[in-house]
């Protein structure tokens, strides 16, 4: 296993503890914003981005990172192609959880009031 591989291990163990956390903090929470939450947290931390080395194509690191540090020491232009690539799977992200709540929600009928005794 190289130095790259043993990173990324030790950084997606890392990220999915965290995400534990943050599932523990916010699992009482309405459905909906617990799902942003968690799918906002889990696109930002974990989706990838080539880091565009010539003499190691395949080295990757997470996008969010990326798009911020190119941002901060190379100028806007070059941050933004990380940025769109993030954005972009944000909102499919989203979408497809949108689309799982509406899937799973159970449309239930509200109750009805019993009668009162008199």
């Amino acid at each position: 296993m190289d130095k790259q591989m043993l990173a990324w291990a030790v950084y997606l163990a890392g990220g999915l503890l965290f995400g534990l956390v943050v599932w523990r903090i916010c699992r009482s929470w309405l459905r909906y914003v617990r799902h942003f939450l968690l799918v906002t947290y889990a696109v930002f931390v974990f989706t990838p981005f080539s880091l565009n080395l010539a003499d190691k194509p395949d080295a990757y690191a997470p996008a969010f990172f990326i798009a911020v540090l190119n941002t901060l020491f190379l100028g806007e232009d070059a941050g933004l192609d990380a940025a769109v690539t993030l954005a972009l799977i944000w909102v499919v992200a989203l979408v497809l959880s949108l689309i799982y709540l509406l899937a799973t929600t159970r449309w239930r009928k509200p109750k009805e009031e019993a009668p009162a005794a008199d």
